[in-house]
Formats: C-alpha cells, sequence, structure tokens
C-alpha cells in the first residue's frame, strides 16, 4: 500500500504505482534494482505504518479501526522484513520520506477534520485498478531469476497488498453509500 508521492495531492487522471522503478545506474544488475526495491518500498511501508494508527486514534467508526489496524500491522511487519533482507544481502535501510511528504500526509490521515470518507477516497482513487498500481513491483518480481528469497518474498508482500487495497477500496464504498443514504 506504499506509495512513492503523496496521495493526498494526487491529481484527476495521474496515474500512480506502489513503485517508481529503478533509480540509479544506467543497465542495474537483478541484484542493484532488487536492493532498490527493498530499500525504497521498505521506507514506504515503514511511513504508512507510522501514520495508520494516527487514522484510528480520531476515526469514529470501530468497524474501519479494526481494518486499519490489521493493514497497519502488515506494513510494518512488510518493512521489517524489507529491512532484514536488506541487512542479509549485505546493504542497510537509506531511503527516507521526504519531509514535505511527511508534512502533507500525516496532518492529513492523523485529521478529526477530516472524514474516513475522504480519506478512504483518497486511497481509492490512488489505488484505481490494482494491478496496475501494483505493477512496477510484479514486473520486478517476474524478472527475477537468481534471487529466489527476494522474489518469494515480494510475492508475498503483493498478497497482502491486493487484500489491504481490497479491504480499503470496500470500505469505502460501504461508508460513501451509507452517507449518500443518511443525506
Amino acid at each position: 500500500m506504499a506509495t512513492q508521492d503523496t496521495a493526498v495531492q494526487q491529481r484527476p487522471g495521474q496515474r500512480r504505482y506502489v513503485y517508481g522503478g529503478y533509480k540509479g545506474k544506467g543497465n542495474p544488475s537483478e541484484r542493484e534494482k532488487i536492493l532498490h526495491l527493498l530499500d525504497e518500498y521498505r521506507c514506504t511501508e515503514g511511513f504508512v505504518a507510522e501514520y495508520l494508527p494516527k487514522w484510528i486514534e480520531v476515526s469514529p467508526h470501530v468497524g474501519l479501526k479494526g481494518g486499519l489496524h490489521m493493514i497497519q500491522q502488515r506494513e510494518a511487519a512488510h518493512a521489517r522484513v524489507m529491512a532484514a533482507r536488506l541487512r542479509a544481502l549485505g546493504e542497510v535501510p537509506r531511503a527516507t520520506i521526504p519531509a514535505e511528504r511527511r508534512e502533507r500526509e500525516i496532518p492529513f490521515f492523523g485529521s478529526a477534520e477530516r472524514s474516513d470518507v475522504e480519506k478512504l477516497q483518497v486511497l481509492a482513487n490512488l489505488f484505481g485498478d490494482p494491478n496496475e498500481f501494483l505493477k512496477p513491483v510484479t514486473d520486478l518480481i517476474e524478472q527475477i531469476q537468481e534471487d529466489q528469497q527476494s522474489k518469494e518474498l515480494l510475492r508475498a508482500i503483493m498478497d497482502d497488498e491486493r487484500a489491504s487495497i481490497k479491504w480499503l477500496v470496500e470500505m469505502y464504498q460501504t461508508l460513501s453509500a451509507t452517507k449518500a443514504a443518511a443525506q
């Protein structure tokens, strides 16, 4: 469920992905691509795990809180597992979330003035077609030939991501319908 840029500032029609792709030297090795993905994705998963408790704290909807708690635990686990894999490959986590992104997203998702429906809508719009959203990672997974441990770790994370996206979109639809019926 991680994103490279803030969902809060997404413009209509703008395509977003869970991972922005390899950034580094030309013609990277499989190892370099995997290390980059593990570090960047670890960073964003950890960030989501950091701001979800702030949303849970201000949400008035107990059902939403339960699902968000489960997703927060998954995101934190993903970040820990990817950091451990990076270290096992002889690297250290380096990627960080830019301060401006932190300053936008933490207050947005932690705000009691923003409704749960509004927050869920931002995420539902961000995800769009989940397969497209996850495509940069799934494409890299398909290319991995040598590092089968990282490949299967990432495949398992993608299964979790699909479950989280499905739940968030369904909760958005449910709460939107409830809100519309009440008006």
